[in-house]
């Protein structure tokens, strides 16, 4: 790798973003350059941090060995992270493994010339101390619903100080019970202990809410964790490549103990992260990963450059026919599944078609009252015949009972069928929303995958976190399609997160097959060209002759 590639690593590290060129060229002639073929363990789980390692090139992945257990893969990194600062910063042994996929280069930063270079900049410092502890923390957190390719770079709380500020009133509250029980009366201790309970459970509850809520930042998206225990569960994020900008907001207290808000700016709005400690380096961690991604699609889109016209020099222009390019993606038909499905199935997949369903709970709601109805009505029929009321019912009785059930049934059978016919689709190119009135109009919402520009999940109430569904809103454009009451909204905005990511990466293997046919049929042209001007020199001599 030239010093050049070297540079330009360090000069994009979220941590050495205020260092100076002059000190980055400098730095990068410290390092210590090793190489490490596929399968090569180079970093093991409990032996000294001795330095902290830069990835140059090549795929590693990080291992951790748990007692009783094979070594399980934590996460997959690439050029431009780094290995052991974690342990490294707080004196620790490795945590992890590190073992090279495919060719490395690994970049030794020794303990020493660290500490000396560190303690000259503190920023890099916080910064690397910001990095390492959101990968650790990640690392414990183990956030199922990430794709297994997924790493998180940044995962933090609101800061400390808000904690404190939710932890005033139960202060108050619990000093004025000691302060009661303290008192000579029987009756004010009674009360005394139970404001003092009182105040312990709202303290635990704020503690317990402040834990929950994450911001996160990963190498394909920005993330907003919030759940309030038994009421809310919601997780808000935008990809990557959908971001605009970045910015940094602090008050004067938050520029004193370095806290601020992150606002990252999409096509559809913003995702602020309130009250982050460092938000400087969560910034910096947003911007840098990505500019990855587009320096990743750069790379791509070269490789397949040099591809084409490899295989051009070594073809001659004969053998290339003149094609048309190819269209970057054939668009898919709009299909339509599940209106035929009478089950109480709320997912189901069909030649790569998924449909959803509301979850069951919104059908036992709508269905509630002609459920009562019907069972009052059964069970006077049924204690009528039996003589259970004592008396014999008259044949006009039972007759208006029966009666009665039919109408009943009638809305159930309606309520049901209003359930079956309300789906939402996820299809190779597009989301659909069908609604549906029983012997009334449908409404069709289609909107194409890649005008999402943010998925988001929410789950209100207890009863939506008990069974696990909600609704998962997608922004397109100005406009939102929410799927209502769905079964897992987490899953389901995976389902759409994952469509999303295999649409664009059809689109960008037809965009560069499209530019590698356009670079042959370039090159055909370009050696006709000279083929004729050569032949054209070659008839002028000849005549001359």
């Amino acid at each position: 790798m030239s010093d050049a590639v070297l540079l330009t690593i360090l000069r994009r590290s979220q941590f050495l973003r205020d260092v100076s060129d002059e000190e980055l060229e400098s730095l990068a002639g410290s390092l210590t350059r090793r190489e490490f073929a596929p399968g090569e363990t180079f970093l093991r789980q409990g032996a000294a941090a001795d330095a902290l390692y830069l990835i140059g090139s090549g795929t590693v992945e990080i291992l951790r060995q748990e007692p009783g257990k094979d070594a399980g893969r934590l996460a997959q990194l690439v050029a431009g992270d780094t290995l052991a600062d974690y342990e490294l910063l707080t004196h620790q042994p490795l945590y992890t493994s590190a073992r090279a996929v495919s060719p490395a280069v690994i970049y030794r930063w020794d303990r020493n010339t660290l500490g000396a270079f560190l303690h000259a900049h503190p920023s890099a410092l916080a910064s690397l101390r910001f990095a390492a502890q959101s990968r650790r923390l990640a690392q414990r957190q183990r956030f199922r619903w990430l794709e297994p390719d997924e790493v998180v770079y940044a995962l933090a709380r609101r800061h400390p100080l808000k904690l404190a500020q939710g932890l005033v009133l139960p202060a108050v509250l619990l000093a004025a019970a000691i302060a009661m029980l303290l008192s000579e009366r029987l009756g004010l201790r009674w009360l005394g202990g139970g404001l003092g309970l009182v105040a312990l459970a709202f303290a635990a509850w704020q503690w317990i809410d402040w834990t929950n809520d994450y911001y996160m930042v990963t190498n394909r998206r920005a993330v907003w964790l919030e759940k309030v225990i038994g009421l809310y569960d919601s997780r808000q994020e935008a990809p990557l490549r959908m971001v605009l900008s970045v910015s940094v907001a602090t008050e004067v207290v938050g520029r004193l103990i370095d806290y601020g808000d992150v606002t990252i700016r999409t096509y559809t709005g913003k995702i602020v992260f309130r009250s982050v400690s460092n938000p400087a380096a969560m910034a910096a961690m947003v911007e840098e990963h990505w500019r990855r991604m587009q320096t990743q699609e750069q790379q791509a889109d070269r490789q397949a450059i040099e591809q084409a016209l490899q295989q051009r020099l070594e073809a001659p222009p004969e053998s290339t026919p003149m094609t048309r390019p190819p269209s970057a993606v054939a668009p898919a038909p709009t299909r339509t599944a599940g209106l035929d499905r009478w089950t109480f199935q709320v997912r189901f997949e069909d030649q790569g078609v998924i449909t959803y369903r509301k979850h069951w709970a919104v059908l036992l709601r709508a269905t509630f009252a002609p459920s009562v109805l019907i069972l009052l009505t059964a069970g006077y029929l049924g204690a009528s015949l039996s003589g259970l009321l004592g008396t014999s019912p008259s044949g006009a009785a039972l007759a208006a009972g029966v009666l009665l059930l039919i109408p009943q049934c009638l809305w159930w059978l309606y309520q049901y069928v209003d359930w079956i016919n309300d789906i939402y689709q996820l299809t190779a190119d597009q989301i659909l929303n069908i609604y549906k009135k029983p012997l009334a109009r449908e409404e069709r919402k289609v909107a194409p995958l890649e005008n999402i520009l943010g998925t988001e999940v929410e789950r209100k109430g207890l009863a939506g976190l008990l069974l696990n569904y909600g609704n998962v809103i997608a922004s397109v454009g100005t406009t939102e399609f929410v799927f209502e009451g769905v079964f897992d909204p987490s899953g389901v905005q995976q389902d759409i997160v994952r469509y999303q990511e295999a649409l664009f990466e059809r689109k960008k293997t037809g965009d560069r097959q499209r530019r590698q046919q356009e670079m042959v049929e370039w090159l055909s042209a370009y050696h006709r060209e000279v083929g004729q001007r050569q032949e054209g020199r070659r008839a002028n001599r000849s005549g001359r002759e």
